[in-house]
């Protein structure tokens, strides 16, 4: 009797694995999400190297995943007459550029072209800048081309806006609408523009939908909201964060105070602070409850009474060296526009500006950063703090306490 030999078995391997399997885990290692680096004050990054020693594998890999890294990573170049614009939008609008200047110029992987021209402007005979950003971060360029036009009013009628749609690798599903709506509709935040103009790359299959572009040009119609309704939303969210601060929901106090920022276009990432559309609040407000009113001090007040609820929140949480971030942020901003900043000798008289229209959560503002410092164990900061409260705040007896609890011991 003949023994059988026995069978060999192929060992288990990644390309032993059924095809829909392999595809879930390239479209996990190569989407955006899982090659972005976060950095500090929300300030991202792309690093793919990692995930890209996949291509070289085998020439099986290499195919199947190219597909999926094009799928899923779709690139946008911009073209700009402003030499510094890759560092505003890097700096101001948080996002990460991913080439830029000669390299970016000759980049063709991109799916849309952007062009902003200044024409019958010094600008016009600039030499052209180019950068290249991720579809993803598409509506975060055009947020920030919206704050710039809220910050120079009337600039975006001197620019013409150019978007040429491409298909730069003859992916049937770029040649869908709802890939288009992707690319174009970010751009209907800004407004007021001398011209906008949607065409296709003849060298390739992309053609424009004619109901996006009309989607687009709509919402380029839309005005911005008023200042007076700006200001009203902002309230509106501040009094809902106070709310859950008083509820003891803290974090989400600090949500909805994020949120009242950006009403009125001051953006907070992090520890950083963007503050756009000054020119814009600037004048009387012609609306309630604003009629009459002068939008910059209106705004103002707003400003300083949502970090001095900004700190009583990091107070709360016990986050001392936040709570005496955001404070002291203000506290040196109003020691500069009285010309105190560098000065040792201010008497708390001098610095407490009593007059301004938000004395009141000013006072708050120091007397809650001396807490802070308290707690960070730093009293004799907190002690100048407390002595400028008291002149904002004479009456106070929480104050009056403190300044107690910190005084010099001299025996």
């Amino acid at each position: 009797m003949e023994l059988e030999e026995p069978k060999t078995t192929e060992p288990p391997s990644f390309l032993t694995l059924p095809p829909e399997i392999r595809e879930e885990i390239y479209r996990i290692i190569l989407h955006p999400d899982a090659n972005r680096v976060a950095g500090r004050d929300e300030y991202t990054d792309y690093d793919y190297r990692p995930a890209l020693v996949l291509f070289p594998l085998s020439t099986q890999l290499y195919y199947e995943a190219r597909r999926v890294f094009r799928d899923l990573n779709v690139f946008v170049r911009i073209e700009t007459p402003w030499p510094e614009a890759h560092h505003h939008v890097a700096f101001e609008g948080h996002v990460p550029i991913l080439m830029k200047h000669a390299r970016a110029a000759a980049f063709r992987g991109h799916s849309l072209a952007v062009a902003i021209g200044a024409p019958h402007t010094l600008m016009q005979e600039a030499e052209p800048q180019h950068f290249v950003i991720l579809l993803d971060d598409l509506p975060k360029f055009a947020a920030t081309w919206r704050y710039a036009d809220l910050t120079n009013p009337g600039l975006n009628g001197y620019l013409t806006l150019t978007l040429q749609l491409r298909d730069p690798h003859f992916a049937p599903e770029l040649r869908c609408e709802e890939p288009r709506r992707q690319l174009l509709l970010p751009f209907g935040a800004v407004k007021g523009l001398r011209e906008t103009v949607v065409t296709s790359d003849a060298a390739t299959t992309a053609k424009p939908f004619f109901s996006v572009e009309n989607e687009l040009r709509a919402a380029q119609q839309v005005p911005h909201a008023s200042p007076a309704a700006c200001l009203a939303e902002t309230a509106r969210l501040k009094a809902e964060g106070t709310k859950e601060l008083t509820a003891g929901r803290y974090h989400q106090a600090l949500a909805l105070y994020t949120r009242a920022w950006e009403a009125m276009h001051v953006v907070v990432k992090g520890r950083q602070r963007h503050v756009h559309a000054e020119a814009f609040f600037a004048g009387e407000l012609r609306e309630e409850p604003y009629v009459g009113k002068n939008g910059q001090l209106e705004r103002l007040v707003l400003r300083v009474q949502l970090v001095a609820n900004t700190v009583l929140a990091y107070l709360k949480l016990e986050d001392w060296d936040e709570a005496r971030f955001w404070g002291m942020r203000t506290i040196t901003t109003m020691r500069q526009s009285i010309g105190a900043h560098d000065r040792h000798d201010v008497a708390p008289e001098e610095e407490a500006v009593t007059g301004f229209p938000a004395a009141a959560p000013l006072g708050r503002i120091h007397y809650r950063t001396a807490l802070a410092y308290k707690e960070l164990g730093n009293k004799a900061e907190a002690r100048k703090l407390l002595r400028v409260a008291s002149v904002y705040m004479p009456t106070d007896p929480n104050v009056k306490k403190e300044i107690a609890a910190c005084a010099l011991r001299l025996g």
